[in-house]
């Protein structure tokens, strides 16, 4: 009786180790292997010009979805283990859903039917009825002409007090926004400063400019030349691209218009992103104290 209690004991531990072992494979996968993406785009200053095309696939293709946009129109695919869903689809289900209208018939005329006379009333009633109309109205313009006689003889003193306490009210008004503006100006000076804070921040940015550096495309290519209406948002446009050329420099060509609207060149990139990279600079900035603390008093103010 023992033997056959310790088989069942060990043909149980076997079977929860097989699971075990399967949830640990299951997780490895989804931290490691990678996420394959390509795309390219070409363009000629006007969306009708715009040829773009990109895929996403994973675990072998099992899971993957394409995208692709020309002549103004957008076209994708995508694959879920056996099941696929197209564009196509649903274009066809929107025709097929679309109710059909019936084409309205041709009324036949009409014959031989004569019009019914309605009896007028008589003209003693329809002179009552107007008299009896006529009676309110006159009530309502005595009404109206009693107030205005009575707006007419309110004193000007009363208008000019009514004037003052709106002149009161917005310039107490005015102080307390000021007031206010000036209290979250100190709370924001002292929150910035505060040193657990800072290293809070300091944490986050560090993550951030190491998350950026491994997500950064294998291969990249790009030829753009760009301009906005407003020459001082080139400028900025301009601005964030220098911040981030440390990363983009070595493979794109940027050139700015400060005189036209414009857009047009060609880009491609192609890389490899893996879960893992998300991963460890979130489980990183979990444990962190500082960030705990900054997380906890940013969620007080915003309350």
């Amino acid at each position: 009786m023992i033997h056959i209690l310790f088989l069942i004991l060990k043909i149980i531990g076997w079977i929860l180790l097989f699971l075990l072992a399967i949830l640990l494979l299951l997780i490895l996968t989804i931290l490691f292997y990678p996420v394959k993406y390509r795309f390219s785009a070409k363009g000629e200053n006007t969306l009708d010009t715009l040829v773009a095309y990109g895929k996403v696939s994973w675990l072998f293709h099992l899971i993957s979805g394409s995208a692709s946009y020309e002549h103004g129109e957008l076209k994708w695919k995508l694959r879920l283990a056996w099941k696929k869903f197209d564009s196509s689809e649903e274009e066809q289900k929107e025709t097929s859903e679309k109710p059909v209208v019936p084409e309205p018939l041709e009324k036949e005329p009409l014959e031989g039917k004569k019009t019914e006379v309605k009896n007028n009333p008589p003209e003693k009633d329809v002179k009552i009825e107007k008299a009896s109309e006529k009676e309110p109205e006159i009530k309502k313009e005595s009404e109206t002409e009693k107030t205005k006689v009575r707006e007419e003889r309110r004193p000007e003193n009363v208008q000019t007090e009514s004037k003052l306490k709106k002149i009161k009210y917005t310039f107490q008004k005015l102080c307390g926004t000021i007031k206010k503006a000036g209290e979250k100006k100190e709370f924001l000076t002292a929150f910035l400063t505060y040193e657990k804070h800072q290293r809070a921040f300091e944490a986050v940015k560090k993550e951030l400019c190491h998350l950026l550096h491994v997500l950064k495309p294998k291969k990249l290519q790009a030829n753009v030349t760009f301009g906005f209406s407003d020459p001082s948002w080139t400028g900025y446009m301009l601005a964030f691209l220098g911040s981030i050329y440390g990363l983009i420099g070595e493979y794109v060509q940027i050139q700015p218009d400060f005189e036209e609207q414009k857009l047009e060149g060609n880009a491609s990139a192609e890389g490899k992103i893996r879960v893992i990279y998300f991963a460890v600079p979130a489980w990183k900035l979990f444990w962190n104290k500082d960030v705990k603390i900054t997380y906890k008093h940013i969620r007080k103010y915003i309350k």
